[in-house]
């Protein structure tokens, strides 16, 4: 009797149907143009067209965020499922739940771009020649990715107990108000530690130029910010997130082919009004690349865990990504 009852809980088990995968991916993206492969997926529909491909029937939902806070919170939360942030924002949450059973891990990069930062201050031409008349903008105070590399070059030029010792000059405000006051001059805004294309739009002003290039920092080309998602969606929904990374893959060979498809489609999402020529020639600058290949993770892991923000430990920036990208050359 109790092998037959065995049995039939056997059998009945195997008669469930298989817990079906999300129908709906949500994903917070940025109106910049490190965020182009996320924009041509959502421009495109790659998510659905790869989904389609595996077997499964799924839309993507796309919601810009700028607050990398609110990113984290919504993705904690089980308001989101791809979480797209600068390193800084990603390495906060992969530390608060590194040790938990559901730890936040990168899919992939989004964007190895420079931050410049500009000024039109005619006398600052090093960090080292900013005083408190100057007032740096940047998208966050202090938890940034720009604010962050400003922090990693101060503790290079001052020592590493100073790496602060410029936070008080800096302003939160978001990019396009940014450039606006850098240009026009008619704010306290002297500074400005930018992305593209904004930064490049600083620069085509005759009285701006730049003091610092994130790239020096870093030691080189370097990812802006990581594509994350939490491990029990990664579980649950196997074909969705290989659905999700084909897509990604397929938007970021549309880029390097077609710069000029490109840039149409990020005009049309991001709206932004720089001409179509200057988007293209940004697309085809050899220091701009979109590709999944996480670039200089360790060197601001390393700074992050030394200045007491990190807690967890990381032997190398494998242990901070899912497996599918772990054959690109990170670093």
């Amino acid at each position: 009797m109790k092998h037959r009852l065995v049995a039939a809980l056997a059998s009945a088990l195997l008669a469930l149907p298989a817990i079906a995968e999300v129908n709906e991916v949500r994903v917070f993206r940025q109106y910049t143009l490190p965020y182009l492969a996320l924009m041509v997926m959502e421009d495109q529909k790659l998510l659905e067209k790869h989904g389609k491909a595996l077997g499964v029937e799924v839309e993507g939902k796309w919601s810009v965020v700028s607050s990398p806070a609110a990113v984290n919170d919504a993705l904690l939360s089980g308001n989101l499922d791809f979480a797209c942030a600068g390193i800084n924002a990603f390495l906060t949450i992969w530390d608060k739940t590194s040790a938990t059973s559901n730890p936040v891990l990168g899919v992939s990069a989004y964007n190895a771009s420079p931050g410049l930062l500009n000024t039109r201050n005619p006398k600052v031409h090093s960090i080292r020649d900013l005083t408190a008349a100057d007032k740096i903008a940047v998208p966050a105070v202090k938890v940034s990715y720009q604010a962050l590399i400003l922090q990693m070059a101060t503790a290079r030029e001052f020592g590493l107990a100073n790496y602060t010792k410029f936070d008080a000059l800096t302003v939160a405000l978001p990019q396009a108000e940014a450039t606006a006051a850098l240009i026009s001059g008619m704010l306290e805004i002297t500074a400005n530690f930018s992305v593209v294309p904004y930064q490049y739009l600083q620069l085509q002003n005759a009285n701006i130029h730049t003091v610092l290039n994130s790239y020096e920092v870093l030691g080189g080309k370097a990812t802006m910010g990581i594509i994350y998602t939490t491990s029990k969606f990664r579980d649950r929904n196997p074909k969705v997130y290989s659905a999700f990374m084909a897509a990604y893959n397929e938007a970021n060979a549309l880029i390097k082919r077609d710069p000029v498809k490109a840039a149409e489609i990020y005009r049309k999402l991001s709206r932004d009004k720089a001409p179509e020529e200057f988007i293209i020639g940004m697309l085809k600058e050899p220091q701009i690349d979109f590709d999944p290949a996480p670039r200089q993770i360790m060197t601001l892991y390393d700074f992050m865990k030394t200045t007491g923000r990190l807690k967890a430990n990381a032997g190398s920036w494998k242990d901070l990504f899912f497996p599918e990208v772990h054959h690109e050359p990170g670093s």
